[in-house]
């Protein structure tokens, strides 16, 4: 964040924030939603509104999850404030210092500096192109708390756990008797490649907590999160909730509701589905053309990540720095790794910037690595 900051006011290509790009937000589609609820019932909209959620929304939401294998009912959902704030609940809810928590490595940083906060400790996971390697789970999961995973188009590799690898973790967690926190916020950005079931749904697992968003496929400014899990789990996470917000958006909950029951999500998916794919194609493309004798990376099937990792044992750091002297941003992985390593790798947005600017971007990029190694 500290790094989008400082280079928000700078004439710079930036493939460094996850921030989908404003430009294909349905803005007058949700001017002419916020318009409608107001002249219905604006009273009720701007009242405070249950920690819960609105419930016509929760309903929405958890036939939506049913898609996803999730049969789970509206009073099974919780409408947070982002699903950073379904992260931060669970967290809360489950975890006491020095607890041991399993993550994939790397893994999402705005969640590794959530775990730092709560004081715990870490097992972590390798990945490779299948995802979490499953079978070294169970070493690790010996004693845990928790077990934080994104399966499906991660943050930061981009890498989609197999659906057979899906099944094994999910047997294994329940088997060893531990928390599952299956963050999804990335779902809907599918580009090519099979829908899968989400991993909390291929077990019975009580204390399963399963969140998305609904930030990255309407806009990330109505800030409409939710998460799903046992009744237990969730009326815990409500009582968690009033004390740190007390009450909800009533206005953007009933916006987004309406956004979903008019029928805008499907076709708005598809959009950024089309958009997002030809800037990822376009990425891939510019980093074999200019960065392949340096970099390597996976193909992402989804999300908004390409994973890049420097083929000396050179400090991406060090090449940010070069880099933005010639306009180029972009995150370095270091940060992404909890018990160090990861110093050769490096994270690019490709949803941020259109195609061409990716182009260029990517180009002066592999000249900036090639300069720097020399």
């Amino acid at each position: 964040m500290e790094l989008v900051k400082t280079t928000a006011g700078g004439d710079y290509i930036s493939f460094a924030s996850g921030l989908p790009d404003p430009c294909v937000f349905p803005e007058e589609t949700l001017r002419t939603l916020a318009d409608d609820v107001l002249t219905r019932d604006g009273r009720a909209a701007l009242q405070y509104g249950a920690a819960e959620g609105y419930p016509p929304l929760r309903a929405s939401v958890a036939e939506m999850l049913a898609q996803r294998g999730l049969k789970v009912t509206a009073d099974q959902v919780l409408i947070t404030t982002g699903s950073q704030q379904a992260l931060d609940l669970v967290a809360r809810a489950l975890l006491d210092p020095k607890d041991p928590v399993v993550l994939e490595s790397p893994s999402y940083l705005a969640g590794i500096q959530l775990f730092d906060s709560a004081e715990v400790t870490y097992q972590t996971v390798p990945m490779d192109a299948e995802g979490m390697v499953v079978d070294s789970v169970a070493a690790a999961l010996h004693g845990a708390k928790l077990l934080y995973t994104l399966p499906t188009y991660q943050n930061p590799t981009g890498l989609t756990l197999s659906a057979n690898r899906r099944v094994e973790l999910a047997r294994r967690v329940v088997e060893a008797g531990v928390a599952i926190l299956e963050d999804d916020a990335y779902h809907d950005l599918r580009y090519d490649g099979e829908r899968l079931p989400a991993v909390s749904s291929l077990e019975k697992n009580p204390w399963a907590v399963y969140t998305g968003s609904f930030s990255k496929v309407i806009a990330p400014g109505i800030r409409v999160g939710y998460l799903c899990g046992s009744p237990q789990v969730v009326q815990r996470l409500v009582c968690l909730k009033q004390i740190t917000d007390l009450h909800t958006g009533s206005l953007t909950q009933r916006i987004a509701y309406e956004y979903c029951a008019r029928g805008f999500l499907g076709p708005g998916i598809q959009r950024l589905r089309d958009v997002y794919r030809a800037r990822r194609d376009a990425m891939l493309a510019a980093l074999q053309e200019h960065c392949s004798d340096a970099v390597t990376w996976h193909r992402p099937h989804g999300g908004m990540f390409i994973f890049c990792t420097l083929r000396e044992q050179r400090d991406a750091t060090d090449l940010l720095q070069f880099a933005l002297g010639r306009g180029i941003v972009f995150v370095p992985g270091a940060g992404f790794h909890v018990n160090g390593g990861g110093k050769n790798t490096f994270r690019l947005n490709f949803v941020s910037a259109d195609e061409e600017r990716i182009r260029t971007g990517i180009s002066i990029l592999g000249d900036a690595i090639r300069e720097w190694l020399a």
